[in-house]
């Protein structure tokens, strides 16, 4: 009896857990450079040389690991390094991968278009249903299709 108990908790606690793993990898997590210059370090210190110099503000990138202030951070190009949280924002952001992509006024393509967006242009995401995006890019406003962006998850919805 005492046994069987014993199999039933582990196989619960296995499963629960397993499902929290799930949970945890399938979710991305985005945050957006804040500044015009952000470093890209080789690790999470200041004593660590810079890899690279973001000059993008509003760049979206993928957080993969956390470490006290410092994110490791990865972008669309699948580069990786640590930034400083003092670097980065919670604006939620999204970085085009197409030349010409259209601004619409609504979410549809039937709408009237805003403007042409060129290949890596990062926008401020104010709002995600599936498929479009309501962005604020240079000064205009408006809907995005989200087939050729990256820093979203796939029909992500954003309130």
């Amino acid at each position: 009896m005492n046994f069987t108990k014993s199999i039933i908790i582990f196989f619960t606690i296995f499963f629960f857990n397993s499902h929290l793993h799930a949970e945890q990898t399938a979710s991305k997590k985005y945050l957006s450079i804040r500044t015009g210059i952000a470093n890209l370090r080789i690790g999470p210190s200041s004593a660590h040389p810079i890899a690279f110099v973001y000059e993008k503000r509003n760049m979206p990138v993928e957080v993969i690991e956390e470490f006290e202030v410092w994110r490791k951070v990865k972008d669309y190009q699948g580069d990786t390094g640590w930034v400083h949280l003092s670097q980065l924002s919670r604006k939620r952001s999204l970085l085009t991968t197409k030349d010409g992509i259209v601004l619409f006024k609504n979410a549809t393509i039937y709408s009237e278009p805003i403007i042409k967006i060129g290949k890596l242009e990062a926008a401020v995401i104010k709002k995600c249903i599936p498929n479009w995006c309501l962005v604020e890019i240079q000064k205009y406003k408006g809907w995005i299709q989200t087939e050729h962006v990256w820093g979203l998850e796939n029909k992500e919805i954003i309130n």
